[in-house]
Order: C-alpha cells, then sequence, then structure tokens
C-alpha cells in the first residue's frame, strides 16, 4: 500500500526526479505532491496524478523497456520517448537510439494475451522476454510462451513456414538441376540458349527469395540493433549473390570482361541463393518441429492434471473449477484420485 501521507521525507535539494504516472520532471525541492511506498518517495506533477498512483501503485512503478525487455523504474529513468501518445522508457541511451531510428520494429499491434499471463522469449536471446508474442527486437525470430500451456494450438510459425517450404523446395531443385546439369552430361544451357537459361534462373530462383524474405527482415534486424547473428550471415551472403547475378544477367558490361565465359556469358548464382534460402527453411522447420514435439509432450502432461477439485466447506463437499480455488481452502483426495494443486 502506498502512503497517503502527501509530502513524505523529501529528496535532497536541486534532485530532479521524474512522475512516475504521467513522466514529466519534476522538482521535489519545489514541495510537489508526493507519496511513499515501500520505503520510497515518489513526487508527482499534479494531485491527479498522485491519486492515480495511490490506487495502484504497482501499475506505475515501473515500465518495460520495449526494445530489450529489462524492467525500468519511472520516477528515476534519463531515457523517455512519447510515440503516438504514448511515454515509453528505456534502460539506456542505446536502447532509446534502437527504437528511434525504427519504431515499428518495437511497438504495434500484437495479439492478445494467452490465459495464465504466459510470458514470451526468444530461442536465440533468451534474456528477451515479453508478455505479448511478437517479433524478437534483436534477430527478428518469433517468441516463443516459455511454459506451453495446455490449451495452445500448434505453432503458427512452424505452420507457416512449413507452407513456405512446400513452395520453395521444386523451385529450388529446379534451379539446382539446371545449373548443376552440365557437371552430369546435360548440356541444359546448349539446348535453351545462354541467355535464356539465365532468365530461366532467375524466373525460378526470384519466388524462392520473396518467399524467404523473413530471413531477410531478421538480418536486417540484427544489422539495425547491432546484434550480428546467424541471420546476418545468411542475408548478407545470399542477398549478395542475387544482386550479383542481376548484374551479371541484365548489365553484364559492369562487370571485368575477365569474367566472361567463351559464350561472352558472365555467371549467375540464382541456384546458390535459392538452394541456401531452402537448406535455411528446411532446418528452421526441423528445429520448430522439434520444439513441437516438446510442447506437445509437456501439454501431454498438463492434460493428466485433474481440471476440478473436491472443496470441503462448512462440512460439506463440492467439485468446483480450479481457477475458483482460494488460499485456506482444504480440498479432499479419494484414493486413486491425482493431486489438483500443490499447498500445504
Amino acid at each position: 500500500m502506498a502512503d497517503t501521507d502527501a509530502h513524505p521525507h523529501q529528496h535532497p535539494a536541486g534532485t530532479i526526479t521524474r512522475d512516475p504516472v504521467c513522466g514529466m520532471i519534476v522538482d521535489p525541492a519545489e514541495g510537489t505532491p508526493a507519496a511513499e511506498h515501500e520505503g520510497q518517495a515518489y513526487h508527482f506533477c499534479s494531485d491527479r496524478c498522485r491519486e492515480k498512483f495511490v490506487s495502484d501503485p504497482e501499475a506505475y512503478r515501473s515500465a518495460t523497456d520495449p526494445v530489450c525487455g529489462m524492467s525500468v523504474e519511472r520516477a528515476t529513468a534519463e531515457h523517455v520517448t512519447d510515440h503516438e501518445g504514448q511515454r515509453l522508457y528505456f534502460c539506456s541511451a542505446g536502447c532509446q537510439a534502437r527504437f528511434e531510428a525504427e519504431p515499428e520494429a518495437y511497438v504495434g499491434a500484437r495479439p492478445a494475451l494467452k490465459p495464465g499471463g504466459t510470458r514470451y522469449t526468444c530461442p536465440m536471446h533468451p534474456e528477451i522476454i515479453r508478455d505479448r508474442p511478437g517479433a524478437c527486437p534483436k534477430c527478428g525470430m518469433a517468441l516463443e510462451p516459455m511454459t506451453p500451456s495446455a490449451d495452445s494450438g500448434p505453432n503458427p510459425e512452424f505452420v507457416d513456414f512449413k507452407r513456405r517450404l512446400w513452395i520453395t523446395a521444386p523451385l529450388a531443385l529446379a534451379v539446382f538441376v539446371l545449373e548443376m546439369g552440365a557437371h552430369l552430361g546435360i548440356p541444359f544451357a546448349d539446348w535453351i540458349g545462354h541467355p535464356a537459361f539465365g532468365w530461366l534462373q532467375f524466373a525460378l530462383a526470384t519466388p524462392v527469395v520473396w518467399i524467404c524474405r523473413p530471413f531477410f527482415r531478421r538480418g536486417w534486424t540484427s544489422i539495425v540493433t547491432r546484434s550480428p547473428n546467424m541471420w546476418t550471415l545468411i542475408a548478407l551472403g545470399t542477398g549478395a549473390a542475387y544482386l550479383f547475378s542481376l548484374v551479371s544477367l541484365m548489365a553484364p558490361g559492369l562487370l571485368p570482361a575477365q569474367m566472361a565465359d567463351g559464350m561472352g556469358m558472365t555467371p549467375v548464382y540464382f541456384e546458390a541463393t535459392a538452394v541456401i534460402l531452402v537448406l535455411v527453411l528446411i532446418g528452421q522447420v526441423m528445429e520448430l518441429a522439434a520444439r513441437e514435439r516438446t510442447g506437445d509432450a509437456i501439454r501431454a502432461l498438463m492434460d493428466l492434471a485433474p481440471k476440478t477439485a473436491r472443496r470441503v466447506r462448512d462440512g460439506v463437499e463440492e467439485d468446483v473449477e480450479l481457477d475458483r480455488l482460494q488460499s485456506g481452502d482444504i480440498l479432499r483426495v479419494r484414493p486413486g484420485e491425482a493431486v489438483p494443486v500443490e499447498g500445504r
């Protein structure tokens, strides 16, 4: 509970603090409204902000840095930004700069909370913890529940990546066969014609690049947030191969003449781009499938737990839902039944 005393002990003269409700800078030496909570004094710009704080102090004491997920004390926060009518608090100038450079990467419409207050984390950055699903601010990967719930459905990213794999795998295989045909004694380029051969590879590889754009988005996020990871390498490598192939196909005169073959054609690497992206996609599907099986096993164990408990009240027994139980209730567990809750 917050102390209702309007003027608890003051901060030293000249100390500047923030109103934890509205974020305005307040000088305690000016005798502004104040309240005390758990031994700490908080100062406010007006009585209205003080009343809001006193009614629910835990709602205003701290905020979550939208970039790194760390908890920030509002009253002492030094880095604050207003975005679309919302005041955001940051743990450091670095996080504030990252947010201001690309705010859309950290805020926006997010799905609603799952039941039970599920928290979400990034598989690659476990220090990232959110109370809502979304994308990791460091690498762009989809956040996953830290504890699977019994009623959670299949991982939407797993379903999405499987669909992308079914579309891109045949296209990448076709590009690979066309390019490797010459090494197997099947001169596709001679049959089709070298210019048409390059354009055919372009037509097959471009949809693969477009469908695998989440990888490039993650790579770009890792560069913007200065957190290089495997997505940085994947995006740079496949992106460079694809762009070089475009230049080689559309403007070969920009490349050194020594790179041209006997037919006057410069090399293209569309097959490398498509195959690498599909191999990465296969790896992601396999990883997500393994995590999905782990989640299914946990949910199966959770399903074994009873959904109701037999509560004894005033000598009368009744079956009640677990969410209706309160501290102090007396439960009866009959022989052969599972214990519905833990407690003393």
